[in-house]
C-alpha cells in the first residue's frame, strides 16, 4: 500500500502483525499508567525517532506526518491548558485560566497521544491489510469467512474511491445538461450515495459468485501466502521494551518538568 513512498524495509516489516498488535495493546497499557510527564517526554522523542528509522518512509512524508500528528496533539491538549483546574496560575482572560498544573496535564495529554501515534505510524507503514487477516486465520484461528469479508470490503474502499472522482468528473463535464440541484446540495449527494452503492451491490454480486464458483467455503483451507513468528517479532518486542525502559532512566535523569504526577 505504501511501496511509493517507501526506501528500505526493516525488521518491522517482517515482524508479524499480531506481535505488532498486540505491542500496541501493551504500548496503550503502559502510557495509561504512566502519569510521570517526564517519562512520557522522553518515550514521545524515543518513539518519534523509531518511526522515523523504522517506517522507511521518504523523508518528506514523514515531516507531513509529524506536522500533522503534533498540531492535533497540541489541539488535544488545549481544552485541558486552557479551562483546567490548578492554583499557580500563568494566565487568565475572561474564563481562559491557564495554571501551571493545567498546562502539565494538558502537555501530558498531548504527549499521550504523540506516543501511541507514531507508534501506530509505525505499525501502518510497516503492514500490509492482507498480511494482517492472514494472520488472524492462521495464527488465531478466525474463521475465513470472517476475515475475507472483511478483506474484500477493505478492497472495496479505494474502487469506491476512484468511482466517485470519475463520477464528479462526469458530472462537471455534463455540468450544463444537468440541473444544478442534482449536481450539489442534498439532492447532488444523495444521487452519488445511491450510484456508488448501486455499483457496490453489483460488484459485491459478482464477486460471491466468483467465490461460490471457485469452491470457497469455511472449511479448513491451505494458503499460499503463510505468516509465522520470527526472529523479527523478538526484536521488535525487545526494542519495545527497551524504548519504555530508556525513557523511565532519562526522566530520572534528565527530567523538563518539575512535577512527577500530572493527575
Amino acid at each position: 500500500m505504501f511501496g511509493s513512498i517507501k526506501k528500505y524495509e526493516t525488521f518491522a516489516d517482517r515482524s508479524n502483525p499480531i506481535t505488532k498488535i498486540f505491542m500496541a495493546v501493551i504500548l496503550f497499557i503502559t502510557v495509561v499508567f504512566i502519569h510521570n510527564p517526564n517519562y512520557l517526554f522522553h518515550l514521545s522523542i524515543i518513539m518519534m525517532l523509531a518511526m522515523i528509522v523504522l517506517s522507511g518512509v521518504k523523508f518528506r512524508y514523514l515531516a507531513a506526518l509529524l506536522c500533522f500528528i503534533l498540531l492535533i496533539g497540541f489541539i488535544s491538549s488545549l481544552y485541558m491548558i486552557f479551562y483546567g483546574e490548578g492554583t499557580t496560575t500563568l494566565y487568565r482572560l475572561g474564563i481562559i485560566h491557564i495554571t501551571e498544573e493545567s498546562f502539565v496535564r494538558g502537555i501530558h495529554i498531548m504527549m499521550r497521544g504523540l506516543v501511541l501515534s507514531f507508534f501506530g505510524a509505525t505499525v501502518i507503514f510497516t503492514t500490509r491489510i492482507t498480511d494482517v487477516f492472514y494472520s488472524l486465520m492462521q495464527q488465531l484461528k478466525l474463521k475465513p469467512k470472517y476475515a475475507y469479508s472483511f478483506m474484500a470490503a477493505v478492497r472495496m474502499v479505494p474502487i469506491i474511491a476512484s468511482e466517485y472522482m470519475a463520477l464528479r468528473q462526469a458530472r462537471k463535464v455534463r455540468r450544463a445538461l444537468i440541473d444544478k440541484k442534482y449536481v450539489s446540495g442534498l439532492k447532488g449527494f444523495r444521487t452519488a450515495v445511491i450510484t456508488l452503492l448501486s455499483q457496490s451491490i453489483r460488484r459485491a454480486y459478482r464477486l460471491g459468485i466468483a467465490m461460490e464458483a471457485k469452491g470457497f467455503d469455511d472449511g479448513p483451507r491451505t494458503y499460499y501466502h503463510k505468516t509465522s513468528f520470527s526472529l523479527s517479532d523478538v526484536f521488535l518486542i525487545l526494542l519495545t521494551a527497551a524504548c519504555i525502559y530508556t525513557a523511565i532512566q532519562l526522566g530520572q535523569t534528565a527530567a523538563p518538568f518539575a512535577s512527577t504526577d500530572a493527575r
